[in-house]
């Protein structure tokens, strides 16, 4: 068949596989994602006769023949109107996307307040293959909404909580929050401290959680612990954290060491004691967490915690399809290291 007879009908599997030398069912396999099936020479001509031909797969068809939905729900409880502009969330779902999306899996993104979980449209009724969830709010919160997720009999993916035991088709993600906490306290302990402050928002994250566990777990060993103060700093936002900090300053003084439960927070901190007239580091010292680009921008450079959040994104695509493909979840729990780097904002006088 000529190129301009194919134009006057849809592209098919047979098409394409006579122009690549191959079979319909190979074309199938590359086009289905079944790279076990194939090598990486034929996928890339299969593909690039894909594209010469305009052919695209019927979405419909596919889905009777796999009974699959070719769709990945993504559950995120966040307070915050603004969820998606949140780095960590963005990485987490550029990761995840980058890699279920060559497989011709769309993601079916829901996002919620913790108060509002069961309006969301995908708890409602079954319309993806499995789901991802990053969920806030306190552990009875969380817990509620794993066992709403967990009854749409759809295999489930924690990211930054742990799956609990009777939820047998899921597995969780996190990255080592606990051991970046305890890198920054024995980092900011090497010089005389009395009082320290850490802010974190006002809605409850396991994340933060666990990096407050791993501060206070080096400060317990201390003869004599420097007082820590945990600020909730409402929803996290420069004019909120300003505030909650501001009034710390009014009456507390000024602390030793600021740590920023997250790198906007600690910025923000930042900007303030520097308004004030205090030096940093000089006077006060300053670290974040998660190391996204806006460490880069702070004056002086912002010491942090580096999140490898696009990598869990990654992480959680690769055990989806893995179920997906085999039944089973190549894991029960992982979790992905974080990165110190001290730079000038907490350099010692």
């Amino acid at each position: 068949m000529t190129a301009a007879a194919r134009k006057q009908r849809a592209v098919t599997l047979r098409d394409v596989a006579a122009v690549a030398g191959t079979t319909p069912m190979t074309v199938s396999n590359v086009v289905n994602g079944r790279m076990r099936e194939v090598g990486r020479e034929t996928y890339e001509r299969v593909m690039a006769v894909c594209t010469e031909l305009g052919y695209r797969p019927h979405a419909a068809a596919r889905r009777l023949r796999t009974n699959r939905r070719m769709a990945i729900g993504v559950v995120i409880v966040d307070p915050s109107p603004n969820y998606l502009a949140d780095p960590f969330t963005a990485a987490l779902l550029a990761g995840l996307n980058d890699h279920v999306g060559p497989k011709n899996y769309s993601l079916v993104i829901h996002g919620a307040s913790p108060d509002g979980v069961g309006s969301v449209p995908l708890l409602q009724r079954i319309e993806t293959d499995a789901i991802c969830a990053l969920l806030s709010g306190v552990e009875a919160e969380r817990r509620a909404t794993i066992e709403r997720v967990a009854s749409l009999g759809q295999p489930l993916v924690l990211v930054q909580d742990g799956i609990p035991e009777d939820i047998a088709d899921g597995c969780s993600l996190i990255q080592d929050d606990h051991a970046g906490g305890i890198e920054l306290a024995r980092h900011l302990l090497a010089y005389p401290v009395k009082h320290a402050v850490m802010l974190v928002p006002r809605q409850e994250w396991s994340a933060m959680t666990r990096r407050e566990a791993g501060i206070r777990s080096v400060l317990a060993k201390r003869p004599t612990p420097p007082e820590l103060h945990v600020l909730r700093c409402g929803d996290e936002g420069f004019d909120a954290t300003q505030r909650a900090f501001g009034r710390h300053l009014n009456e507390n003084g000024v602390p030793d060491v600021v740590i920023g439960g997250n790198d906007q927070m600690a910025i923000a901190a930042m900007k303030l004691l520097i308004q004030r007239g205090h030096r940093v580091p000089e006077e006060v010292r300053v670290t974040g967490f998660n190391g996204f680009n806006a460490w880069r921008y702070a004056t002086p450079e912002l010491t942090t915690v580096f999140s490898p959040a696009y990598e869990l994104g990654q992480e959680a695509g690769k055990a989806i399809l893995a179920r997906l493909e085999t039944g089973e979840f190549p894991y029960r729990s992982r979790s992905l290291p974080v990165r110190f780097i001290a730079n000038r904002s907490s350099a010692g006088v």
